[in-house]
């Protein structure tokens, strides 16, 4: 029951958010975030069990213990101001039964609501949000993780059948007397369509060496609950607050793993390699009104390669394969450039940019702020802003001993 409160939770922020309103990883990190979406080689062994495992093997001699408590995320693209033309069409409509009910204005009515659904016409925004806890224990033998985090993915869009625009045409200029008209004859519908993937797993790493080269691996193995959504409504019935309704919602729960590899070029370079739930998996949504969505778990898999120093890190991650999506999705697949200046281990300072190779949705400029007191607590506040009317946020309270 508490899961599924916490899954609801987290579409329905999403969907609000984007709905008055794609990221580059599947899940969110302030850090990352803010440069770019890097990370699989240049995270910090704190939060390495979101991007990389295997670098949790890097970390200083006086490190013992961090906690990231926790990190929370959105980010929204709603280019055609979906939502707000869904509201204003759905109040048109229901100007348009008064005025039916009454016989009052019913050819002005009808006008303005036929321009109003032009407008929704192929419309659509999407959104994604994140939350995770990670707790890690740095050792020499086998440094481990314990993380739950969970990601959000969600979109809308209308669809406007021209039987609609040409009917309401024909009441707009006479040719369907006004007490003719059938409300019912309008078909024009609503669509929404979300997932929530939560993971519980333990991250556990190790250095190996081989031929007087050392070398990481790590892994977590994980339980991964998806919940998807399946919102199908007509024009005057949408109601975004209905989209995480019992209704429209089915749960799959199974078994998956994350894997990483990560090694040292020379003191300053990184190279890393790791794979996002290395098991693909296909879910269908519930069957509504006739029709389902489909949400495909891929396997991503991400190389990284990163330079630094005690002052400046810079970083570079190429996704090799497709994100997870839904089918009817636009694909997700980034290259993600960033750097940071450590101010002395108090102050970062951090900017990035990342761009999708597979479709135009997504581009972002990212910068981002830390703050990190004696280098116990840590503050990290990140922004991101792109194409598309895309912004987000991340901010995070990590505590190192």
């Amino acid at each position: 029951m508490k899961k599924t409160h916490i899954a609801k939770t987290l579409i329905s922020s999403a969907v609000m958010m984007a709905f008055h309103a794609g990221a580059a990883t599947s899940y969110m990190e302030a850090r990352s975030d803010a440069m770019g979406g890097t990370g699989v080689a240049s995270a910090h062994y704190g939060t390495a069990a979101l991007s990389n495992p295997a670098l949790m093997t890097r970390f200083g001699a006086d490190d013992d213990f961090s906690l990231v408590l926790p990190s929370i995320g959105v980010q929204v693209s709603d280019p055609d101001k979906a939502v707000d033309t869904a509201d204003d069409a759905k109040d048109l409509w229901n100007s348009f039964d008064d005025a039916v009910d009454y016989q009052n204005a019913v050819s002005e009515s009808a006008a303005a609501l036929r321009n109003k659904l032009d407008e929704l016409k192929d419309v659509k925004a999407n959104g994604q949000v994140g939350a995770s806890v990670i707790a890690t224990a740095p050792n020499k033998m086998l440094p481990f993780a314990v993380v739950v985090k969970s990601w959000g993915t969600v979109s809308v869009n209308g669809k406007v059948s021209d039987h609609d625009l040409q009917y309401l045409d024909n009441i707009a200029s006479g040719a369907v007397p006004s007490d003719s008209v059938n409300k019912d004859a309008l078909t024009s519908r609503a669509y929404g369509r979300a997932a929530v993937i939560t993971d519980v797993g333990v991250a556990m790493a190790h250095e190996f060496e081989t031929a007087g080269h050392s070398w990481s691996l790590g892994i977590t193995p994980k339980y991964q609950r998806i919940d998807l959504f399946n919102y199908s409504t007509t024009v005057n019935d949408f109601d975004k607050s209905d989209v995480d309704s019992d209704e429209y919602h089915n749960t799959k729960t199974g078994f998956n793993a994350d894997i990483g590899l990560a090694t040292n070029l020379s003191d300053n370079w990184m190279l890393g390699l790791a794979v996002q739930n290395v098991i693909s998996r296909s879910i269908d949504t519930k069957v509504v009104n006739g029709e389902k969505e489909t949400f495909k778990v891929k396997p991503q898999a991400t190389a990284g390669l990163a330079w630094s120093n005690s002052f400046l890190t810079t970083a570079l991650d190429v996704d090799l394969t497709e994100a997870s999506r839904f089918e009817r999705d636009e694909k997700r697949q980034f290259a993600s450039l960033g750097a940071e200046l450590d101010a002395w281990r108090w102050m970062q300072i951090r900017a990035g940019y990342r761009q999708n190779m597979a479709s135009s949705e997504g581009n972002a400029f990212t910068a981002g702020l830390g703050f990190s007191p004696f280098d116990v607590v840590h503050l990290d506040l990140t922004g991101i802003a792109g194409a598309d009317r895309t912004y987000g946020a991340v901010a995070q309270l990590q505590f190192t001993f």
